[in-house]
């Protein structure tokens, strides 16, 4: 289904985007001088303030930033646990540009918790794009089998990078911020 495709009678908020990981390149990119790679532990509060600071700068975002904020932060911690830490960051230098948090639990409903986040001023340089193509390697060699990156239906993600790589789409029923009933 494509990103601004509606189902009548309903009001699509959330896409969720598939990659099979068997399929995508093997080719890696390169975006001299900006390097792709395994974030470090030492990144970790750079990485939560480049990505607070990417969604900020996106209004598709404005109504669910706080919630939104906090799962990452979650998450963020969460893969700093693991002997490598399941994130993967765009640098300028020293400086953390973007960022990528990633779920590897192979049943996870978002593999890419965050998706990938790029600081405003270093946007339209197709950096968002190789830094997906970073993270779905990522969960491959993870041995993810489909990735799942969830966004909203409007945001410049589904639209521009998320169909990106071989991906399909499909609505989300509810809202993935929102705590599930048990």
């Amino acid at each position: 289904m494509r990103p601004s495709a509606r189902i009548p009678g309903t009001m699509i908020s959330w896409l969720c985007f598939e990659w099979k990981t068997s399929g995508l390149p093997k080719d890696e990119v390169s975006f001299e001088p900006f390097t792709i790679r395994v974030a470090e532990k030492p990144e970790q509060e750079s990485i939560l303030k480049a990505i607070k600071s990417a969604f900020s700068m996106d209004s598709v975002w404005g109504d669910v930033s706080r919630p939104l904020a906090e799962k990452i932060a979650v998450d963020l911690d969460a893969g700093f646990l693991l002997p490598e830490p399941s994130c993967v960051v765009l640098v300028h230098g020293t400086r953390v540009i973007g960022a990528s948090v990633l779920d590897v639990n192979p049943d996870a409903e978002n593999h890419l918790s965050s998706g990938p986040c790029i600081l405003h001023e270093y946007r339209n340089r197709g950096l968002a794009s190789a830094l997906l193509a970073a993270s779905l390697a990522f969960l491959k060699k993870s041995d993810i089998p489909v990735a799942r990156g969830l966004t909203r239906a409007n945001s410049i993600t589904a639209r521009f990078i998320y169909p990106k790589f071989g991906s399909v789409s499909r609505p989300v029923e509810g809202d993935p911020l929102k705590p599930k009933a048990e």
